[in-house]
């Protein structure tokens, strides 16, 4: 029989969704920094802005670091800090503290786009999770008469597997023994049970009806359907969209220019325009600020994963942000099977009552 599903565990927050509690925590500091700046509370004000760089400015100074030292590359995460610092310097400089806060805004949209980014990872792990599920891991393999439980990953293309009423196929098979019904809506999504007997083909993940069946093993249980299947989820998970392919092939060349620019800015005034070291840095640092693009770089993500949860709202799932920018192009849909634009559920509609006459 299928084993019950064992009961939900309480969930940790703090370990399932880091980047949202610092996301939360810096929307959080920064807007009671600012509440404090209001009041004239200087030091508090500059402890607690500098407190919601630390939360939710660490996470992108470690990949900006990460990206530098490894790959030789600068990044926008790399970018975003350098101009959060710029600002916080800036307000330091010329005492205007509320660049202060502008650098945390700053920070603190980098850091709600992180946020949507993990939860987009973490339901990508939900969807392989449920899609293995559908999977057991043991057979029941039947060797010179005898029944013997047998990981799957030991099965072999010949085998003999018994499987008894209410049990999930364990791989794909040909029924050599049995006839029964098998519910396949995990695998066709069709909702109506499908009749199997000698010689039909069986799909791991489907659940067995009420008769047991012998199969023959006539591919390797890694080349199942429902193997596949989850082969193919994984790489639609893993995916990125068109657009954000774009963004991700723009950032690292407008990362350089930035920065090229950035340090132009700061050397060459003084020589050619006769400008003051102060007034060069200054200027410098605000094109710094000016120039981060963090409204480019986090746009993608919160706009495909609004897309992709109103669709759920609405009963349509897609797997990823770059199935819903396709679907942007489809001009016309086929539908194939009863299910899928219906119910699904059986009905009675009509009764034709006929008379025939009987001759004795």
């Amino acid at each position: 029989m299928v084993p019950a599903p064992s009961l939900p565990r309480s969930p940790n927050l703090f370990k399932e969704h880091p980047d949202a509690i610092a996301a939360f925590a810096c929307a959080v500091l920064v807007l009671l920094g600012w509440q404090t700046l209001n009041l004239g509370w200087i030091g508090a004000a500059l402890f607690i802005l500098t407190t919601a760089y630390v939360v939710g400015g660490f996470d992108s100074a470690r990949e900006g670091l990460t990206t530098l030292v490894r790959e030789k590359e600068l990044d926008v995460d790399l970018l975003m800090i350098v101009a959060a610092l710029g600002a916080a310097s800036l307000g330091l400089w010329q005492r205007e503290y509320y660049l202060i806060v502008d650098g945390a805004v700053l920070i603190l949209i980098f850091a709600i786009s992180g946020a949507l980014e993990g939860y987009a990872l973490r339901r990508t792990e939900r969807s392989i999770r449920g899609l293995m599920s559908l999977t057991t891991d043991t057979a029941r393999v039947l060797l010179n008469g005898q029944e013997r439980t047998l990981p799957i990953a030991e099965l072999k293309v010949g085998d003999q597997v018994l499987v008894k009423p209410g049990e999930l196929v364990p791989t794909d098979g040909l029924v050599t023994e049995g006839f029964s019904t098998l519910d396949q809506a995990s695998i066709t999504g069709e909702s109506i049970p499908v009749e199997k007997t000698i010689g039909d083909e069986v799909f791991a993940g489907t659940i067995n009806g009420s008769g047991a069946l012998k199969l023959k093993i006539h591919q390797p249980p890694e080349s199942s359907l429902i193997q596949r299947v989850i082969r193919l989820v994984q790489q639609a998970q893993t995916e990125a969209p068109p657009s954000q392919q774009f963004i991700e092939r723009f950032e690292r060349g407008y990362a350089k220019v930035i920065v090229i620019v950035g340090l132009l800015l700061s050397i060459l005034p003084p020589f050619l325009l006769g400008w003051s070291w102060e007034a060069t840095i200054y200027r410098a640092l605000i094109f710094l600020v000016v120039a981060s693009p963090c409204a480019l770089m986090a746009s993608i993500m919160p706009t495909l994963l609004s897309g992709i949860a109103n669709g759920a709202r609405h009963g349509i799932l897609f797997k990823n942000g770059a199935q819903l920018e396709r679907v942007g192009r489809v001009r016309a849909i086929a539908f194939d099977k009863t299910g899928t634009l219906t119910t699904g559920k059986l009905q009675v509609i009509n009764i034709m009552a006929t008379q025939k006459s009987v001759d004795f």
